[in-house]
């Protein structure tokens, strides 16, 4: 088997290219919109070999960030937390390079959860409204900074 970093970061880069992210130093996928700037980073576990992939949303009115960092982003989540049960064990499997996978199955593994609860949902988030939405529908397993509630309140 091969350097399994290598083989989570090549499924990343291409499933970000599919929704319009760009990498920084394949450990961070970003997408810019007139609102929003959407997030997947790949981080690194510090005590093993194990990776997680964080998904998050940066609203533009609240900072001039350009390339914010996941953990001071407005909406945040775990992307296997999202699914259920059985996906969310092979998927943390596939991350965690001490369980021994075949490259492909590693790599297909990611690549699918990443497409359906990473970039595909941060892809619905070009706008405030929207990345509320998604927030509201990924309940209870997504932190949304108050901040960002506070238009939502008042208008």
């Amino acid at each position: 088997m091969s350097d399994g970093r290598e083989i989570i970061s090549q499924a990343l880069v291409k499933t970000a290219s599919h929704y319009g992210f760009r990498g920084v130093r394949a450990t961070n996928f970003y997408r810019e919109w007139p609102e929003t700037i959407c997030l997947l980073n790949l981080q690194k576990s510090s005590w093993g070999p194990q990776f997680y992939l964080n998904a998050a949303v940066w609203f533009r009115r609240l900072g001039l960030e350009r390339r914010p960092k996941e953990h001071n982003c407005h909406i945040r989540w775990r992307v296997n937390s999202q699914m259920e049960d059985t996906r969310s064990k092979a998927f943390t499997q596939a991350l965690n390079l001490e369980y021994g996978l075949p490259d492909d199955q590693r790599q297909s593994i990611v690549r699918d959860g990443v497409d359906t609860y990473g970039f595909g949902l941060l892809a619905r988030c070009e706008s405030e409204l929207t990345a509320l939405q998604v927030a509201d529908e990924c309940e209870p397993h997504v932190m949304v900074d108050i901040k960002a509630r506070s238009r939502e309140k008042a208008d």
